[in-house]
């Protein structure tokens, strides 16, 4: 039999949560792709930023194909009478920046492309200037952490930059954690929450993975859970009187052998679905989940670009 999942999950710390999603990103910033940030420029922003440590490169709008992904470089090649290639931004495994309203649909659709290669991870700063203007579709759906600013003092938050010692020990640890009835926690929440996209989930579990390792833990367990729901899923969401309702439980499972008194992991992980959601909408502040779903609406209606997911006929 499940554990009694006990009381539902309180409102995260706002700077806790920040510095575990500085943590998680570090830990495994190529599962996670990356983190879109909302948030006015400021001391606050400033300091999220610095604890994710050098910027391989800070993109412009109108980069070229060759100055963000590398190539010929003619004139060099001309001067020494050999081939010189020079590598793009994008190359290496640092953190690329990106202002999210500055980002037109093709570049949005090179840095997805460059996503889905396992290419460096991205940073999104969205100031969250109007509805219409903000992260494109085809970076919201492959950046896996989302992290809003709002009410954030500068002279409260924590030092954010992770130990390098325990940071080093959870990136040894991650490929071992065991995910057993992690997808389907995370994929029963999204499906509560009216997120159709699997990558979603996929992020959620990469999410999930990175806390557990954060925490020394050898598999994925409720609060890793929790944190998945807070940081991946909840901004993905629709507002709840938006959202479909939960599909019907599966049939409860065969009990366990009476001569084997032990929990196997899945079920140690099968509590409420609505614990998850509930964790998710308490991370995001009063009416933020409604904004960012109105902001999908008018980026879609105006078109987002390529790359941008696609509601299927099928569920």
């Amino acid at each position: 039999m499940a554990p009694d999942p006990g009381p539902g999950p309180a409102a995260p710390d706002p700077a806790a949560l920040a510095a575990l999603a500085v943590a998680l990103l570090r830990v495994d910033p190529a599962g996670l792709g990356g983190l879109w940030l909302r948030a006015r420029s400021g001391p606050v922003r400033a300091a999220v930023l610095a604890a994710l440590g050098d910027f391989g490169a800070r993109l412009h709008p109108a980069m070229d194909d060759a100055t963000l992904l590398g190539g010929t470089d003619l004139a060099a090649t001309l001067a020494e009478g050999r081939l010189v290639v020079r590598a793009g931004l994008l190359a290496g495994d640092r953190f690329t920046l990106v202002m999210a309203e500055r980002c037109p649909p093709g570049l949005a659709a090179r840095l997805a492309q460059r996503l889905d290669a396992g290419g460096a991870a991205l940073v999104a700063l969205d100031e969250a200037a109007g509805p219409d203007e903000g992260l494109p579709s085809a970076l919201a759906d492959r950046l896996g952490l989302f992290l809003a600013l709002d009410g954030l003092v500068w002279s409260e938050l924590p030092d954010l930059a992770p130990d390098p010692a325990r940071l080093a020990a959870a990136r040894a640890a991650l490929p071992g954690v065991a995910t057993a009835g992690a997808a389907a926690a995370l994929t029963h929440a999204a499906a509560a929450m009216g997120i159709g996209s699997a990558r979603a989930v996929l992020l959620a579990l990469a999410c999930a993975r990175a806390g557990a390792a954060w925490r020394g833990a050898a598999a994925v367990e409720r609060a890793d859970l929790e944190t998945a729901a807070r940081l991946v899923l909840a901004p993905r969401g629709l507002p709840p009187a938006e959202a479909e309702a939960p599909p019907a439980p599966p049939a409860e499972p065969p009990p366990p052998d009476p001569q084997d008194g032990r929990e196997t992991e899945a079920e140690a992980l099968d509590f409420p679905t609505e614990l998850l959601v509930e964790a998710a909408r308490a991370a995001l502040p009063a009416g933020l989940i409604e904004r960012l779903a109105a902001g999908r609406a008018a980026r879609a209606a105006a078109g987002s670009g390529a790359g941008a997911p696609r509601k299927g006929q099928v569920r």
